[in-house]
């Protein structure tokens, strides 16, 4: 008699592994608050809470190639065909575009600095261009490498991504313990390199590693062209969901005091935490749906997006009542030297926002992996103004749950009932 092993779909066995990868990341990034806070004090802690927001904003250095390329190899893998040649192209684009964003960053660094850090100029005096660049610099090298994880998801290998990913993050843990029980005096500047620039370093590595590979692969004009059609899209939508993912960051800049913007992004870093489980699930399940609209088999992709959404909501209903009830104990062994006040309004604004990003997320993700971003084009810039806007009014009154209120609105009257509707009339077109 046979014993039929059950079958794991890939998609949840990479999503597996990416959950795993994110709490790694995430318990890497709130461990590290406590060591941080020690060794920074405080105010400088706020100001490299502030830096690591540029993080998301380097995201967009690689001009939107990375999502295009994983697209173009799912279409390719459907159809049984050789996708080498997009991957050079692809890596020779984005070598030039590092380029171009480190020419950039070295113009405009004394301006924006000047005034992204402007409530922190008594600490940082000269100091803050330099610092403003070299976070800059840090961040781009994960930025970039990220199309080395891209190229495994879309090979839905995305498990390697996964451990490559994690693995970084732990060697900038272990820095930032040796420095720290070492008793070496390090400044915001080295705090940053030695946390983040491993994380870069590792995923630019296997970048060069398949570049080697393929050296022999011969490209032709229209794999770049093919390449920057595509990529040009994705990196307009992607700069747009920087504007309205890290208006937040921006309006606390100027807005709350040291003392709030450390307990607002402590706060978003654990329940990043929470939604980093769901973006894994979606980073699994782009390449699936992908194939999935190449098939045209829309009625098991609909089925598959409708379970997630709902699972996705409740799982964040369940882990904001857990975190409110346990936040004493919770921020007690994150943040033990901060005093941490967060009401409980802004608790039940996170978990509506949170919620409200699953729905978001998830359909932007299928239209993306669509290849269909004019709606996103019109909806997020409004989504972005409408969401300055709000955020600046109520912050001044509401503080953090103001900010909250702010980006839950922003959602609300945009994307919550504009992507699901586009989908809903591009799948039945077929």
């Amino acid at each position: 008699m046979k014993v039929q092993l059950l079958k794991i779909p890939s998609h949840l066995i990479v999503a597996g592994s990416s959950w795993l990868s994110k709490i790694i990341i995430a318990g890497v990034q709130l461990a590290s608050i406590s060591y941080l806070i020690s060794i920074l004090g405080e105010e400088k802690y706020a100001i490299f809470s502030l830096l690591t927001g540029l993080l998301v904003w380097c995201s967009a250095v690689d001009f939107g190639i990375g999502t295009g390329l994983q697209n173009y190899i799912s279409e390719c893998r459907a159809k049984n065909k050789s996708y080498d040649a997009y991957i050079k192209s692809a890596l020779h684009l984005s070598f030039i575009a590092i380029i171009f964003f480190i020419a950039l960053f070295y113009i405009f660094s004394g301006v924006i600095s000047a005034k992204y850090l402007s409530s922190f100029h008594e600490v940082l005096q000269d100091k803050t261009r330099m610092l403003f660049f070299t976070s800059c610099l840090v961040f781009s090298s994960i930025g970039i490498g990220a199309i080395a994880y891209k190229i495994l998801f879309a090979e839905l290998v995305g498990w390697k991504a996964n451990l490559l990913n994690a693995l970084s993050y732990m060697i900038g843990m272990l820095g930032l313990l040796y420095i720290y029980y070492r008793g070496i005096s390090v400044d915001i500047k080295l705090s940053l390199i030695v946390l983040y620039l491993p994380v870069g370093m590792i995923s630019l590595c296997y970048i060069v590693y398949r570049y080697i590979k393929l050296y022999h692969v011969k490209t032709t004009k229209s794999h770049y062209i093919a390449i920057l059609r595509r990529s040009s899209g994705f990196f307009l939508f992607t700069l747009l969901s920087i504007v309205v993912l890290q208006t937040d960051y921006m309006v606390i800049s100027q807005r709350l005091t040291p003392a709030d913007i450390v307990q607002y992004t402590v706060t978003m870093k654990i329940f990043g935490l929470v939604f980093f489980i769901y973006t894994a699930i979606l980073q699994a399940l782009w390449p699936i749906c992908a194939e999935l609209r190449v098939k045209q088999q829309w009625k098991k992709l609909n089925k598959m997006i409708g379970v997630n959404i709902l699972l996705g909501s409740l799982y964040v209903v369940g882990c904001t009542i857990f975190i409110y009830l346990f936040k004493e104990q919770i921020f007690s062994v994150i943040a033990k030297d901060i005093n941490y006040q967060v009401s409980i309004l802004s608790f039940m604004l996170i978990g509506i926002y949170f919620c409200i990003r699953v729905w978001c997320d998830t359909y932007a993700m299928l239209l993306q992996s669509m290849n269909y971003l004019k709606i996103l084009w019109i909806l997020v810039p409004l989504q972005a103004i409408i969401g300055g806007i709000a955020q600046w009014y109520f912050s001044s009154t509401l503080g953090i749950s103001g900010v909250l209120l702010g980006l839950i609105i922003s959602f609300a009257l945009t994307v919550f009932w504009g992507l699901p509707l586009t989908y809903l009339i591009k799948a039945n077109k077929g």
